[in-house]
C-alpha cells in the first residue's frame, strides 16, 4: 500500500496553484515518483503504450514526449522498438531522472500551455501521459501539440475524466475537430487509474490524428 510520503506528494502535486509550485512538488517528487506511482498501481503508461503500438507503426517515427517526467513512458515506448524520441517537462528534476533512462535523444525543459520550441510538423507523433489533469497544463495545450505534429501523426494522451469539462477539455476537442485540425481515432473505456491510492481518479486514454 501506499505510505504517507507517497501520499502526502501526490496531495501537494493535484493542490498545486501555479506552474512554480507544481515544478517545486516535482522537483521534490522526482527521485521517488517511479517507486511511488508504482505502488499506486499507476495504469495509464501501459493503457497508453498499447495504444501506441496500435496506431504508430514506424518505429523510426520522430516522438515527442510531452510531459515526460522521469521518462517512465519514453523507456516503455524504447523497449518497444521507438528510438527517436524527445522529452519535455517543466520540472528539472523529473528530466534529470529521464535522462537515466536513455530513451530520449534530447531532452528539454518546457511548459505546456506556453508556445513549444519546436517548428510546425516537427514529429510524427506525440504522448501525453497524466499530464492532463487537475492544476496540470490546460486545454489550449493541443494548439501547440496539433501544430508541430504532421498531418497524418497521432496525438496520444491520458486525461482525468472529472476536468473534461470543466477544464475545457471538451470544447477544445470539438473546436479542434470542427477547424478539421484533427479527428478523434479511439477513446478507452473509463478505468481507475491509480488504483492502490484512490480508485475513484478516473481516466480515459484518448488518440487524436492530426488532419492539417
Amino acid at each position: 500500500m501506499p505510505d504517507s510520503a507517497s501520499s502526502s506528494i501526490l496531495e501537494k502535486v493535484y493542490t498545486s496553484t501555479n506552474n512554480n509550485e507544481l515544478e517545486a512538488a516535482y522537483d521534490e517528487w522526482a527521485a521517488d515518483y517511479d517507486a511511488h506511482v508504482t505502488s499506486f498501481g499507476w495504469k495509464s503508461p501501459a493503457v497508453v503504450a498499447g495504444l501506441f503500438g496500435r496506431y504508430v507503426g514506424n518505429r523510426d517515427a520522430r516522438i515527442l514526449d510531452a510531459g515526460a517526467g522521469t521518462g517512465m513512458m519514453g523507456e516503455l515506448l524504447m523497449i518497444m522498438g521507438f528510438g527517436n524520441q524527445i522529452g519535455i517537462d517543466l520540472s528539472k528534476g523529473m528530466l534529470d531522472q529521464a535522462q537515466k533512462t536513455g530513451a530520449y535523444t534530447e531532452l528539454r525543459r518546457m511548459v505546456l500551455g506556453e508556445p513549444l520550441d519546436f517548428p510546425d510538423n516537427h514529429f510524427d507523433a506525440c504522448q501525453s501521459i497524466g499530464v492532463f489533469t487537475a492544476g496540470h497544463a490546460p486545454a489550449a495545450s493541443f494548439d501547440e501539440l496539433v501544430r508541430i505534429v504532421a498531418p497524418g501523426g497521432y496525438i496520444l494522451f491520458s486525461l482525468l475524466k472529472d476536468i473534461s469539462d470543466e477544464g475545457g477539455f471538451q470544447a477544445k476537442f470539438d473546436a479542434l475537430a470542427s477547424e478539421k485540425r484533427w479527428e478523434l481515432v479511439e477513446k478507452t473505456p473509463d478505468y481507475s487509474a491509480l488504483p492502490y491510492e484512490d480508485p475513484d481518479i478516473i481516466h480515459n486514454s484518448f488518440v487524436f490524428q492530426v488532419l492539417a
